[in-house]
């Protein structure tokens, strides 16, 4: 194992979490995603609630 300096272990943390960061930014939107689609193909649909 190589090693760091105090900036070099801080550059290397940092680009650590921007990448955990933006995978899971990238869930994060697909879900959103997915729960807006969702919600725009039930608004089509009555609800029992609106029936009755």
């Amino acid at each position: 194992m190589m090693k760091y300096g105090q900036a070099e272990y801080n550059d290397f943390m940092a680009r650590i979490f921007a990448d955990k960061l933006d995978k899971l930014l990238k869930e994060s939107e697909k879900h959103n995603y997915i729960n807006r689609n969702t919600e725009d193909i039930y608004k089509e649909f009555a609800s029992s609630k609106d029936a009755a």
